[in-house]
């Protein structure tokens, strides 16, 4: 999409996306709540790469989600301990906010593109050195 390539002109600073892909799908190969997936090749050596655009805005949306998540937490501990006739305490609610910041951790550690690509190449390393490359 339009808006797709246009993060993609401001991320890469250039003007035009051919000076980094001799080609670029126009439709997206895959997509998820938080982005993209485009098949490119690279214009310097003509490698084949999957391309991963990010919604604009995506982290300001993760970041409301927790909020309200934070904040009905111990609502939600409260109610689902009365269902099953349990006292609540302030741990139980310190427990659940913790899982919820847990859970928001590991959320917005996914939005960290350049993070993945690292433990993909760590993880490709790691499989080579087993003689495992069939994985990779």
């Amino acid at each position: 999409s339009e808006e797709a390539y246009q993060v993609l002109r401001e991320e890469l600073g250039v003007r035009n996306l051919k000076e980094v892909f001799s080609s670029l799908s126009e439709e997206p190969v895959a997509s998820a709540s938080i982005g993209q997936v485009y098949r490119g090749k690279l214009a310097s050596n003509g490698k084949d790469v999957a391309v991963k655009v990010q919604r604009p805005g995506i982290l300001s949306e993760i970041a409301m989600d927790l909020f309200v998540l934070r904040l009905i937490a111990p609502i939600q501990t409260y109610a689902q301990n009365a269902v099953n006739g349990v006292a609540t305490d302030q741990g139980d609610i310190d427990t659940a906010i913790q899982l919820v910041d847990e859970w928001g951790r590991g959320f917005v550690a996914e939005t960290d593109y350049r993070l993945e690509s690292r433990n993909t190449i760590a993880f490709e390393n790691a499989m080579r050195q087993r003689h495992l490359d069939a994985v990779c």
